[in-house]
């Protein structure tokens, strides 16, 4: 796995305290995560956000804030910089632009493509030991 995305010391870590849970703990990450990426999605291309962005800053802001705290715990590093980021702009910038938004939820879409591919090589692994 590239250290660019995941953190291996930190699925390390996983792997041993979870033992035969470390795959269940996978899967769970990427299905729940699938619904995060999902549900950023809706958010920013719903009429509301489209007419008013600034009244839905504090319901991104959450979401990227869970999803920042779901994905440091498995060590997605990048991903959780990229909710970060999210996360500090829709409680900073009550101005940030929609297509500024746009952009920042795509690169977190993309990022968890990346970090869903390698935890499904990492599931692939499990199975084989």
């Amino acid at each position: 796995m590239s250290d660019e995305h995941v953190d291996m010391s930190v699925l390390g870590t996983l792997r041993e305290v979870m033992e035969g849970e470390y795959p269940s703990l996978l899967d769970v990450f990427i299905k729940d995560s699938e619904k995060r990426v999902r549900a950023l999605n809706q958010l920013i291309r719903t009429p509301a956000f489209s007419a008013d962005p600034a009244a839905q800053l504090q319901p991104l802001g959450m979401m990227a804030h869970s999803f920042k705290g779901s994905s440091s715990n498995m060590g997605a590093t990048r991903l959780t910089e990229l909710c970060r980021l999210l996360e500090e702009s829709a409680r900073n910038q009550p101005a940030a632009s929609v297509e500024a938004i746009n952009q920042m939820v795509q690169a977190i879409t993309d990022e968890f493509g990346v970090v869903r591919d390698l935890f499904d090589v990492e599931l692939q692994a499990c199975a084989l030991r």
